[in-house]
């Protein structure tokens, strides 16, 4: 077991181990007694695993409620995020009752973001199914749905009382989401965390299945390490968008056709190709990257237009006025922030 503890306005315990799901109430009680409790899951992963869960949280005097919508990113709208509130508000769900998220970065997603804002918040517990969600969007307390403008434009700032991560659920992933979440896990490796990196070269994940335990942990200890400084994303937390700023236009320009991790890994191409260009990087540091991309069957090349990327990015959270704030790679293992115009921006592609 490994235990990564999160200093934020909520702290909480970041708790990766095998078959953990299978004695989900020994972590619950300690930090929730028997309540109501609405599970938040997709059909996709409820026929999986929400019996499992259902049925300890039941046994051990839970009254537990089930909420289960269709797998995908388009699900998360503002249309589903209202009908899972009303769900929440049918049952009664009082300040003192819990929420669960069971499933990947889109139930996540949904149930912090109703979590933070049903009678002005209440409890809720990460359980990531995803490895993208594991290493990424379960951590750290972000929390939104998508508009008609653009990725993640409605949300809020919520962290959970607990995130219960079992690498073993992951085991009944296709294939193609071990190579999305490969994109989110080789972000971090930018991330001042070249050794991750180092590490993917010689054992790539999709490949090495057995060390994603290892490769979980180094992530959400990297995330933990920037959200202690920066829980609000008002500094460093923003170099956690790496990759985004065009990967998010290109999931638009695609109707969420190519997947978050995989965008974000052609995200990350193109500003790496553009930091040459710009700010003289390494064309080393570009070589490499597209080899570790590769090696992990990831995209680097999209056919979404740079007018459609560059419409995209002035709807980016990060975008103030005539500005905004990019992260760009400067070396293997390392990057920077900083503010362009959005005419600046342009050449990055």
């Amino acid at each position: 077991m490994k235990r990564i503890h999160i200093n934020a306005s909520q702290s909480y315990d970041v708790i990766i181990e095998e078959h953990a799901l299978s004695r989900i109430t020994d972590y619950i009680l300690p930090l929730k007694g028997p309540c109501p409790v609405i599970i938040v899951s997709d059909d996709n992963v409820a026929s999986h695993y929400m019996d499992t869960v259902s049925a300890q949280l039941t046994e051990k005097g839970y009254t537990v409620h089930q909420y289960v919508f269709p797998h995908g990113e388009e699900e998360k709208n503002a249309h589903r995020l209202i009908d899972l509130v009303e769900f929440m508000a049918s049952k009664s769900l009082t300040r003192k009752d819990l929420l669960i998220a069971l499933g990947g970065g889109v139930v996540g997603d949904m149930a912090g973001f109703a979590a933070a804002t049903y009678l002005r918040g209440i409890d809720y517990i990460q359980i990531p199914t995803s490895l993208l969600s594991a290493v990424d969007s379960s951590v750290g307390g972000k929390t939104a749905v998508n508009l008609e403008a653009g990725k993640n434009l409605w949300g809020a700032f919520k962290q959970p009382i607990l995130v219960l991560c079992d690498p073993t659920t992951l085991n009944t992933l296709p294939r193609e989401e071990w190579i999305n979440g490969c994109g989110e896990v080789i972000k971090y490796g930018f991330l001042n965390v070249p050794g991750l990196l180092t590490q993917l070269e010689h054992k790539p994940l999709v490949d090495h299945p057995d060390t994603v335990s290892d490769i979980i942990a180094r992530c959400v200890q990297a995330k933990a390490d920037i959200v202690e400084q920066d829980e609000r994303e008002t500094g460093v937390r923003a170099l956690l968008n790496l990759g985004h700023t065009f990967g998010h236009g290109i999931e638009k320009a695609t109707h969420f056709e190519t997947p978050h991790g995989n965008a974000v890994a052609i995200g990350m191409m193109l500003m790496a190709k553009g930091a040459v260009f710009m700010d003289g990087a390494d064309p080393d540091m570009v070589a490499k990257l597209q080899t570790l991309l590769e090696a992990h069957y990831l995209p680097t090349t999209t056919k979404v237009t740079k007018a459609e990327i560059l419409d995209a990015a002035k709807h980016d959270k990060k975008s103030q006025g005539s500005t905004i704030k990019i992260v760009v790679p400067v070396s293997y293992g390392h990057a920077k922030l900083k503010v362009v115009t959005h005419e600046e921006l342009a050449n990055y592609l």
